[in-house]
């Protein structure tokens, strides 16, 4: 066989490189036509997997039986969730049938790229996997860097603080930097070159200074210390020789970055000062005094109270449900900023209102609610909004791959830092999605977990 022929697997390499220009493609399109209903880039992002998923199909007779099975159970669920959410929605919804349906589709879309990284990571390896997330990371900077050097990058919130560049969310780009962070964070240092080093020093920068996110900042602080401190606990238990020259360089930047937050700012800094005054600043309707909710949801209660709301703009359950958040907030004395809280009570207080053992089972629907109090924090909003049976059929397989590849691994005593790295970003993965969010619901993040499982099965097939 001839080394140049094409094969089909390098059409993973081309769709993890072109990921960053499709994502690039569905933000320009949302800010142009704020109206339309699907993105260029919704058409053109599943084309690669759908052409490796039929690929397999054909190819394969076992995994075509795994397919079939898959897409039954998948359309089951989908059909009946769909079916319940069409007798959820209220005035107060989001979003309409349609805009569920994009979700559905999204969660069975990324079962099947695992499905597809799994299939060639057992087949061949996939031996340039991490050459192409490289690359994938350095098209994330450059699009970034020239976004802003241009002065035409979107800012990361409404307030006009922070950089996304042409992204949709601040949120979803930190935690894409965060996975490529930990795959890539081994070589990058210790492959010793400078085109690798500079690398690193641009994502550092833009993470710490510019993005604005909490999890940018923290997380790229946290991912470069565990590094260190894995590398120097790892040299001990192989009684290695400790580098103490690389220690000291590794406390030296984290040092350097920290200070240089305080010296010349950081647009994450910026964000909470800001959020820290408005949390002063908000009134509730019903007291006059500094509310505890935002102030769409006080203004929600003085309707509810006075009787003012328009026939079926919420449902009884709705009411009650934001009643109670109400009570909670005031008892508990919440952050009128702090909505990752609220979401979470009102989605809680929801269930408990509901007592349907279908909404339990099957979701009572993602988008049925009030826009800011759609739940942000994916695990729950997995669990409560697509129920039981959605979250194990949609994070189910992605936790069972987890577990067989850091069991697989465990049972061999040969781990070095880059496994450890790979391990560590599954934990900052389910970490992120259950207190920040953007993870499971990012395409391009469910991606780079994937690719994270794939490098772990490699390594303990390896091993």
């Amino acid at each position: 066989m001839k080394k140049n022929k094409f094969k089909i697997e390098y059409l993973i390499y081309i769709f993890i490189i072109i990921t960053p220009f499709l994502d690039v493609i569905a933000c320009v399109f949302r800010n142009i036509f704020p109206n339309a209903v699907i993105s260029p880039s919704t058409v053109l992002r599943p084309i690669i997997p759908l052409v490796l998923l039929l690929y397999i199909f054909f190819k394969d007779k076992k995994w075509r039986k795994y397919i079939v099975i898959s897409a039954i159970i998948l359309i089951l669920y989908g059909g009946i969730h769909l079916w319940l959410y069409k007798g959820i929605i209220t005035g107060v919804s989001y979003g309409s049938i349609f805009s569920e349906l994009q979700y559905i589709i999204n969660y069975t879309y990324m079962i099947y790229v695992l499905f597809i990284f799994v299939y060639f990571i057992k087949k061949n390896g996939l031996p340039y996997l991490k050459k192409s997330l490289f690359i994938m990371l350095c098209v994330y900077l450059m699009l970034l860097y020239v976004s802003i050097i241009t002065g035409t990058s979107y800012p990361t919130y409404v307030e006009g603080i922070g950089y996304r560049g042409w992204f949709i969310s601040g949120n979803s780009l930190s935690v894409i930097f965060m996975m490529l962070s930990c795959i890539l964070i081994s070589s990058l240092i210790e492959d010793r070159k400078i085109y690798k080093y500079i690398v690193l020093i641009l994502m550092g920068i833009y993470l710490m200074f510019l993005i604005g996110t909490r999890t940018g900042l923290f997380g790229f602080l946290m991912v470069l210390g565990f590094y260190i401190v894995s590398s120097i606990l790892l040299n001990f238990i192989k009684n290695k020789k400790i580098s103490y020259k690389k220690i000291g360089i590794g406390i030296g930047v984290l040092v350097i970055l920290i200070g240089g937050i305080f010296v010349i700012g950081s647009s994450t800094l910026e964000r909470r000062k800001y959020l820290g005054n408005e949390d002063t600043g908000i009134i509730d309707i019903n007291t006059g005094d500094v509310g505890h909710t935002t102030v769409d949801t006080s203004n929600m209660i003085y309707q509810i109270k006075n009787n003012t709301l328009v026939e079926g703009y919420l449902s009884d359950e709705q009411k009650n449900a934001y009643l109670e958040l109400y009570r909670i907030a005031n008892e508990k004395n919440f952050k009128a900023t702090d909505r990752r809280k609220q979401e979470f009570v009102y989605q809680y207080s929801l269930i408990k209102e509901q007592k349907n053992i279908l909404y339990i089972l099957f979701g009572n629907g993602y988008l049925a609610s009030y826009g800011e109090l759609i739940l942000e924090i994916e695990l729950f909003a997995i669990l409560f909004n697509f129920g039981i049976l959605g979250f194990a059929i949609y994070l189910g397989p992605f936790i069972f791959m987890m577990v067989v590849a850091i069991k697989k691994l465990f049972k061999n005593k040969k781990i070095n830092s880059e496994i450890i790295m790979n391990i560590f970003g599954l934990l900052l993965s389910i970490g992120l999605s259950c207190f920040m969010g953007a993870m499971f619901f990012s395409v391009s993040g469910v991606l780079l977990i994937t690719c994270i499982i794939s490098l772990l099965i490699k390594e303990g097939e390896n091993l």
